[in-house]
């Protein structure tokens, strides 16, 4: 199981996406390098799973790959490990009845005893298959994907742009996402018989797990958390198991009581009231039923723990717990932290008047305490689209920021009504440091913003803007550009 470093955390998102997708292929590829020995039980299970962490990884990170390579070794990978899935179930079928068969006497041992031998030929024929062909298709996947995941294009930027964002970043917004996930896929199941939704989400467990799993060292609660998720994926796992040894055990009935009206049937015509009498016990139809009802009542003792535990509103304090974890991750994560001084402006000062200008438009999805902004910049130089969530007030604030694509604005964007602003900004160097003037479009307010390299790095008032100067307003909540957004500019007149 990958485990990352704190270091490795730390790297840019596309580097540490990268260093577990390639750790990962190195343990599916030693997993499947085992799957053709018959003496190797665990090889296949192993190798299905390998398969599966490589898959998440790959699906919650695909923005930090190559799309189109990406794309295809989730589908490669995802026929490898369907193809493995016949032979994981017959071994959980296969382990059930064996078990059930040594604590059976008499005549039931023996209707289970032949039972067991046909899982086990069944068993053999699925292993079979489930390594047909196996190496070679995930050496394609392998030979294309390890080429792909060993180098990345990097934008050169100017220095004083935002650093790229860290996997601990990253990171926290896949958890965020895989677990919100599981929450909804575990609002869907309404009663004991939504099969197909319980299996919805146990595929949601297994994706926040498999995006904890390589960062639980470095998050205090990370290992607790993912054994609440394994316990989940049990319960889950174990009810549609035995959902399919139902189905199982119904067709064994059904073929079992053919076999005993046949029985009948020559027993009747041929007079043999020996096997008249013997076929009427019906044991083998009797041993079956018994299976049904122990596979039945199994599933319900899981169904009373995980309704009662996970589902109707009981699930409260895992989803904090991880949405805890996600904010712990961000904050190790995080960037150089912004740290600027803002003030408040009786009108546009005449020393940028006529100054070259960046148009901005800019509006704050919905959320709690973490706002994200959606910005458009359009300037000489183009247009610029960015993503950007800023954490803490006044002076010293983190601030996280990514280039979106066009498509992904316009699919944003309508998100954020009712919180949005339009500004001017004009920009005016001053030494080594730039001053930042805002001229709002919709409302008569003017705005004055420096960056600093230290929190107690002075700042010097230039000639030309003191005349214009009110007062600072650094730390006013009034003059946020959120509180901004989401106030309405006044009614002219």
């Amino acid at each position: 199981m990958v485990e990352l470093e704190r270091a490795e955390a730390l790297r840019p998102a596309e580097v540490g996406a990268r260093l577990v997708a390639l750790r990962q292929l190195e343990e599916a590829l030693r997993a499947i390098a085992r799957a053709g020995d018959p003496d190797d039980e665990d090889a296949v299970h192993d190798a299905r799973v390998a398969l599966r962490r490589l898959r998440s990884t790959l699906r919650a990170y695909r923005p930090l790959f190559d799309r189109e390579t990406a794309a295809r070794a989730l589908a490669r990978a995802g026929k490898l490990a369907g193809q493995m899935g016949g032979a994981r179930d017959s071994e959980v079928w296969s382990a059930w009845i064996a078990e059930k068969r040594d604590a059976a006497r008499g005549r039931r041992r023996a209707v289970l005893d032949a039972l067991a031998e046909e899982l086990e030929a069944r068993l053999r024929l699925e292993r079979a298959r489930a390594v047909e062909g196996l190496g070679d298709r995930f050496l394609e996947l392998e030979s294309e994907l390890r080429a792909s995941l060993r180098t990345y294009e990097a934008p050169v930027t100017a220095s004083d742009e935002p650093a790229a964002p860290s996997f601990a970043l990253a990171a926290s917004d896949a958890l965020r996402a895989a677990a919100g996930e599981l929450e909804h896929a575990l609002s869907e199941v309404s009663g004991p018989n939504d099969a197909l939704k319980e299996h919805a989400a146990r595929i949601a467990a297994k994706r926040v797990r498999y995006v904890l799993e390589p960062l639980r060292a470095l998050v205090e609660g990370g290992p607790e958390l993912l054994a609440q998720l394994r316990r989940l994926q049990d319960l889950l796992g174990e009810r549609h198991d035995r959902e399919g040894l139902a189905e199982l055990l119904r067709a064994s009935l059904e073929r079992a009581a053919l076999a005993t009206a046949q029985g009948l049937f020559a027993a009747v015509r041929d007079r043999d009231a020996q096997s008249d009498r013997a076929l009427r016990a019906r044991v083998r139809e009797n041993a079956l039923l018994e299976l049904l009802r122990a596979a039945r009542d199994e599933s319900e003792t899981h169904w009373a723990e995980l309704s009662g535990e996970w589902l109707f509103g009981k699930n409260a304090a895992f989803f904090t717990r991880a949405a805890g974890l996600a904010d712990v991750l961000r904050r190790l994560g995080a960037p150089p932290h912004e740290i600027e001084r803002k003030y408040l402006l009786r009108d546009l000062p005449e020393r940028v008047r006529g100054a070259e200008a960046v148009e901005i438009e800019q509006g704050y999805l919905p959320g709690g305490v973490v706002r994200e902004r959606l910005r458009r910049a359009v300037g000489p130089r183009g247009a610029r689209l960015t993503r950007t969530v800023k954490l803490g007030t006044g002076v010293v604030r983190a601030e996280f920021e990514e280039e979106i694509s066009e498509h992904e604005f316009a699919r944003l964007w309508p998100l954020t009504e009712g919180a949005r602003l339009r500004k001017r900004r004009y920009r005016v160097p001053a030494g080594a440091l730039v001053w930042e003037i805002d001229a709002f479009s919709d409302r008569p307010l003017f705005l004055a913003e420096i960056e600093l390299p230290t929190e107690d790095t002075p700042v010097e008032i230039p000639e030309w803007l003191e005349p214009y100067l009110v007062r600072e307003v650094t730390s006013d909540p009034e003059f946020s550009n959120l509180r901004i957004a989401q106030t309405s500019p006044p009614e002219p007149g």
